[in-house]
């Protein structure tokens, strides 16, 4: 008889245990259709990695995101990727509560839903249709925990550039491939990064994929692979805008 209440103890105290450490899960209530959790939505599928960039909600022990003004091409998408405390990443038109406890209206046009540090799911990816965020064109965004609309440092503005149009020569007599382009930038920040996969790959993977910058600096808009048409290796190429927290 003395032996069953120490094993409902053991019982019990395994129990507290699995309830302290079991992982927080991302909220989705506020998730809109153009946005999914640790997946891509349709809109994102068969993306060249180069091509989503990320930005980090919360910085530090800060609550900014990182970079603030995220550029991408038309119908583009981006990561939103928690980095401290719970956080998310809202249109300003959706609601401005914490928890946003009811379906977003019409009007929000995108929610990443609030995502917790140390969670299973730590990002949300979000597509953004040209049709409704065409080229030129700036959208603010808030974290609803944090900022409001109006207010706050974790707010920022999603930046809708042209698209960048790339050609490709060669250049027999060197023996190199050399890129140029147009499009792409926003005024004041018209930088550029270029994607080298080496490989065949088109999805870039990043064990054989190189980054650099245009001929000159990111502000070019050319680039040369020199002596890259003695190489048999196939390459892929891919011309992006450069954020603001790259180098």
């Amino acid at each position: 008889m003395q032996v069953r209440p120490s094993r409902w103890i053991g019982f019990v105290l395994a129990l507290v245990a699995t309830a302290v450490t079991a992982p927080a899960l991302a909220q989705t209530v506020c998730l809109t259709p153009n946005c999914a959790l640790a997946a891509f939505p349709p809109g994102c599928a068969d993306r060249a990695a180069p091509r989503i960039p990320t930005v980090f909600m919360g910085l530090g022990a800060s609550n900014v995101f990182d970079p603030p003004n995220p550029k991408i091409e038309p119908g583009e998408c981006i990561e939103w990727r928690v980095a401290n405390s719970t956080h998310n990443a809202s249109a300003t038109a959706c609601p401005d509560v914490a928890n946003c406890g009811s379906p977003s209206p019409a009007a929000c046009l995108w929610d990443t839903a609030n995502i917790v540090n140390g969670s299973a799911i730590l990002a949300a990816t979000c597509f953004y249709d040209p049709a409704i965020f065409p080229a030129g064109t700036g959208n603010g965004y808030y974290c609803r925990i944090h900022a409001t609309p109006t207010t706050g440092t974790m707010r920022g503005t999603l930046m809708v550039t042209t698209e960048i149009k790339l050609e490709v020569d060669k250049d027999l007599g060197a023996g190199s491939v050399k890129l140029s382009w147009t499009g792409g930038g926003v005024a004041g920040d018209a930088s550029y990064k270029v994607a080298r996969q080496s490989g065949g790959d088109p999805a870039f993977p990043a064990a054989t994929t190189a980054t650099a910058n245009p001929d000159g600096g990111v502000l070019g808009t050319t680039f040369t692979d020199a002596g890259d048409l003695t190489n048999p290796t196939t390459r892929y190429y891919l011309v992006r805008n450069k954020q603001t927290n790259e180098p």
